[in-house]
């Protein structure tokens, strides 16, 4: 069985654009909640879409793992500069 996620444009952009915002977030040192908000809501809706095309967990689990750790980076990062 082919992989949904990474035979689909749509999610490929999607997720490559909630991963971006993310990146963003650390790289900028931006203070608020807005990028990793916003984040989430497209990580969250692209995950929702994907399970609907058909994606298995593992593939699903793969990117949201990704994600995570990029967040929980984020946010540890946050905290050390206070």
């Amino acid at each position: 069985m082919d992989g949904v996620i990474f035979s689909s444009t749509i999610l490929l952009v999607l997720y490559g654009i909630a991963i971006g915002l993310c990146l963003f977030d650390i790289i900028k040192r931006a203070s608020g909640y807005v990028f990793p908000i916003l984040s989430a809501m497209i990580f969250t809706g692209t995950t929702v879409y994907a399970f609907i095309l058909g994606a298995g967990y593992e593939e699903v689990g793969l990117i949201t793992l990704v994600f995570l750790l990029l967040n929980l980076g984020a946010c540890a990062r946050k905290k050390g500069d206070k």
